[in-house]
C-alpha cells in the first residue's frame, strides 16, 4: 500500500504524530502539514489519495480548504474536529467531506474508516480514468470532467475521445476513427475528423494550439497521450 498516500493536516503536534504513526503502520505513505497554506502546497505538488484535515487550523478553517480542493479534485477528505454537533457534521459534508472523525478518537477506528473508503474508491476507479489531476473520464457514466466541471461534448466528440482514450498511446488512423465512430457503410469526409478533433481540443486542452492530450502524428493520425 506504499503507493497510497495520505496527507494529514493537523496543527496539534501530538495528534499529528499519533495519526502519522498509525497510518504508516497500516502501510500507507504519509505527508504532513500544519496549516492550510502548507497543506495546499503539498497537495499541489504531490499525489494524494486521502486527506485527514483538522477543522480549526492556525490560518483558517478546514472547510475553506475543502472548498478549494473540491474545485479541482475528488480526493477523499476526512474532517477531524472536536465539534460533534449534527449541524457541524452536516456543514462538513456540505463542503465536500467524505467522513467526519470526532476528537477524542480511537486511531484503529480511523484506520478502519480509511481502508473502507479507499477500497470503495478502488472499485469505483475501475470505471474511471484520471489524467494529471486535470481530466476525469467516467466510462460507465459516459461523462468527462475538466478541473471538476463536467464538459458538454457532442455525441461524435465523445465517441472519438473515448475511442482514443481506450487505445491510449496508440496511433489511430483517420480511417480507423471514421470506421469506429461513423461506421463502414457511411461516407464521411476525412475533414470531419479534423474538425471534431479541433473542437475536442478546445474543450479538454488548456492550450488547444499546443495540445498535450490529443496528439497529431503527421502522416498517420491521432493518439491520446498518457504518460
Amino acid at each position: 500500500m506504499e503507493d497510497t498516500t495520505i496527507l494529514i493536516i493537523e496543527d496539534d503536534s501530538d495528534i499529528l504524530e499519533v495519526l502519522s504513526l498509525y497510518v504508516q503502520n497500516a502501510g500507507y505513505h504519509v505527508l504532513k502539514a500544519t496549516t492550510i497554506q502548507e497543506g495546499l502546497q503539498v497537495f499541489s505538488t504531490q499525489k494524494v489519495d486521502l486527506m485527514l484535515v483538522d477543522i480549526n487550523l492556525p490560518d483558517g478553517n478546514g472547510s475553506d480548504l475543502a472548498i478549494e480542493i473540491r474545485k479541482t479534485s475528488e480526493v477523499i477528505i476526512f474532517f477531524i474536529t472536536a465539534n460533534n454537533t449534527v449541524e457541524d457534521k452536516l456543514q462538513g459534508f456540505d463542503v465536500g467531506a467524505d467522513d467526519y472523525i470526532t476528537k477524542p478518537f480511537v486511531p484503529k477506528e480511523v484506520i478502519a474508516r480509511i481502508k473502507a473508503h479507499l477500497n470503495r474508491k478502488k472499485v469505483h476507479k475501475k470505471n474511471q480514468l484520471v489524467v494529471n489531476n486535470d481530466i476525469l473520464i467516467d466510462f460507465e457514466e459516459k461523462t468527462v470532467y475538466k478541473q471538476g466541471k463536467e464538459l458538454h461534448l457532442f455525441t461524435k466528440e465523445k465517441q472519438i475521445l473515448f475511442y482514443l482514450v481506450e487505445n491510449q498511446n496508440q496511433v489511430l488512423s483517420v480511417e480507423q476513427i471514421i470506421n469506429q465512430v461513423w461506421g463502414y457503410d457511411e461516407f464521411v469526409d476525412l475533414k470531419a475528423v479534423t474538425v471534431h478533433i479541433s473542437m475536442l481540443r478546445k474543450k479538454i486542452e488548456s492550450n488547444p494550439t499546443k495540445p498535450i492530450y490529443i496528439q497529431t502524428v503527421r502522416g498517420f493520425g491521432y493518439k491520446f497521450e498518457l504518460k
